[in-house]
């Protein structure tokens, strides 16, 4: 059953995001109209892919589609294992962040299976540092999952995703956006940032993820964005 608390969160949305929320919705329904759906959102840091992922949860319900939502950032690893090549590391970030393997363990995989199996959508609390009491959840036949993050078509997840939507924005909003979340620099080509950077950097040279996502979004502007591709699939 569609939570009728989320269709409230579309009064705020601009008529643009409306129509876009909307058409993507209707073009994933149309790729994969029944069964267990997984819709990944990634992008750079800064690129808006925690409040469009909760933005396409909503159309989903507007769409009379029970979406539920999860993050990578949730299935990080604890900071030793995350920091054993060095702090500023962009290949210690890129292969040791996240516990992919996790991820898929217990939230993709059994998410695919349907039936009565359980999935979990948070595993890790990155504030404390610490695991989270694993708290299972079961769903429909016909529901979809979207999960936000980084690296989400690395090669332990490719073939995992119905559809990948990889959001851009540009690199001042970016800076700005995460001056205001994390007190980050503004320039994103600041030294500090270094470590993630040149890790998206070794991601996309390996992956090319851009090419491989049905579709492609400019989210500089969160209240206008703008889809700039779509595969033919």
């Amino acid at each position: 059953m569609v939570d009728r608390a989320l269709l409230m969160k579309a009064a705020s949305w601009s008529p643009e995001q409306k129509a876009l929320y909307t058409d993507l919705v209707d073009q994933l329904l149309r790729r994969n109209p029944r069964g267990r759906r997984l819709i990944a959102v990634e992008g750079r840091d800064g690129v808006g892919k925690t409040r469009f992922a909760d933005a396409l949860q909503v159309a989903f319900a507007r769409a009379g589609v029970e979406a539920f939502r999860a993050s990578a950032d949730d299935f990080h690893r604890p900071q030793a294992f995350r920091y054993r090549q060095g702090r500023d590391s962009p290949k210690g970030y890129y292969e040791d962040a996240f516990d992919t393997e996790l991820l898929d363990r217990v939230l993709l995989h059994p998410f695919r299976m349907g039936g009565s199996t359980g999935f979990v959508t948070r595993a890790f609390d990155l504030r404390t540092d610490t695991p989270l009491e694993m708290e299972w959840e079961t769903a429909g036949p016909d529901v979809v999952l979207i999960v936000d993050g980084v690296f989400l078509q690395r090669p332990a997840l490719a073939g995992k995703w119905h559809a990948v939507v990889h959001l851009e924005a540009d690199p001042r909003v970016r800076g700005e956006r995460l001056r205001a979340r994390d007190g980050a620099h503004p320039d994103v080509e600041h030294p500090s940032h270094r470590r993630y950077r040149e890790a998206h950097d070794l991601y996309e040279r390996a992956v090319d993820p851009r090419r491989k996502a049905a579709f492609i979004v400019d989210n500089s502007d969160w209240r206008r964005p703008v889809q700039v591709f779509a595969d033919s699939c």
